[in-house]
């Protein structure tokens, strides 16, 4: 007969007092941890939606008492590995089944138990924990650990729901300054050499990449508002982000700041491999046809994101420069750093400034 170990609704509750993501996905593990004695727990999200090419997304690992947390949401860390969908059948299995597997390890004494995580409305497959135990888990402790898990997705749930734009899904202002703390730490120890943080792997991408902001405008939308109506003009919003979430890749960072403004925090080599991201976009929103409408176009501006940046002086550089393709004829990309070089604009900001939105 197993016994339920005492802090179960103890983890649940320290999991409300968390904001970010990343530490509740750890905090959920090492509970999961304790509560089934496994030797391994393990939490894969999924990228990619049934009918496209989906893969497999690892958040986070809890190993023989250890845990260790690679967050999609943080930019600048080691989770940019896809697992293609099928290099998992197991996972797949689990998925598709959408019920709890348990089968005996071949390779090692032991079993190996999945189970599938169902977003809150029940549509749709969000991620899978994987545990590897010595003894097959007994129903008492299965319960147990549903019960963790469905907790654990109503605080995330509640968490989505207040750093999420009502219409788009996109994440919204209270998400963006974390995001970009991120950003500008990142940069500190890119450019100064202060990399003995975090694990090689980890080290190795802060170094390669840098982290670049762009502001996309939708060109005349307040015409398409005054014309259509205000219900055609959310449409419009919401195709424009849900091709947001298709072009730019799963660990770029995505948000509405409010009307026809959207914000990308991403990480690239350099400025052309920033300015390719952000000109696929632009093409993809100019060969969309939209309802009522048909065509619609976006202007974008984007900036590197330097150590001591706020907020404000990054969006500020990357405003102007959509400003600039505004008044340059629309439907436009432009990099700040390169109207600079070139004397079209004037660099104003100041790094370093105490201003937040």
């Amino acid at each position: 007969m197993s016994v339920r170990p005492p802090d179960l609704l103890d983890a649940v509750l320290a999991m409300t007092r968390i904001r970010e993501q990343a530490d509740i996905d750890a905090l959920m593990l090492t509970a999961l941890a304790a509560q089934t004695g496994a030797v391994r727990a393990r939490l894969w999200r999924v990228k990619g939606g049934a009918g496209s090419q989906r893969h497999w997304i690892l958040c986070g690992e809890q190993h023989q008492g250890h845990a260790s947390t690679t967050p999609v949401e943080h930019l600048g860390d080691a989770a940019r590995t896809l697992v293609p969908w099928h290099e998992r059948p197991d996972l797949v299995q689990c998925a598709e089944a959408a019920t709890v597997l348990a089968t005996a390890r071949a390779e090692a004494p032991g079993w190996h138990t999945g189970l599938p995580l169902i977003t809150e409305d029940g549509g749709s497959l969000d991620g899978l924990i994987e545990l590897d135990t010595v003894v097959p888990l007994d129903g008492a402790v299965l319960a147990d650990v549903q019960r963790l898990l469905l907790g654990h997705r109503n605080v995330l749930g509640l968490l989505d729901y207040s750093e999420r734009d009502t219409l788009t899904r996109l994440l919204n202002r209270k998400r963006f300054d974390t995001a970009f703390m991120h950003a500008t730490v990142a940069e500190a120890r890119r450019i100064y050499g202060a990399t003995d943080e975090g694990p090689p792997s980890e080290r190795r991408t802060q170094a390669a990449r840098r982290h670049w902001l762009g502001v996309i405008d939708i060109d005349h939308f307040k015409l398409v508002n005054d014309r259509f109506g205000h219900t055609v003009g959310d449409e419009v919003l919401s195709i424009v982000a849900r091709i947001m979430t298709t072009v730019f890749r799963f660990d770029d960072q995505l948000y509405r700041f409010g009307g026809e403004e959207f914000v990308v925090l991403l990480t690239a080599r350099d400025e052309a491999g920033a300015r390719k991201a952000f000109e696929r976009f632009r093409l993809a929103i100019e060969a969309c046809d939209f309802p009522a409408i048909h065509r619609v176009t976006v202007s974008i501006g984007f900036s590197d994101v330097r150590p001591g940046d706020t907020p404000q002086a990054c969006f500020d550089r990357a405003d102007k420069a959509v400003y600039h393709g505004k008044a340059s004829g629309r439907n436009q990309t432009h990099a700040h750093e390169v109207l600079v070089a070139e004397g079209l604009i004037e660099d104003t900001s100041h790094c370093g400034d105490i201003e937040l939105f």
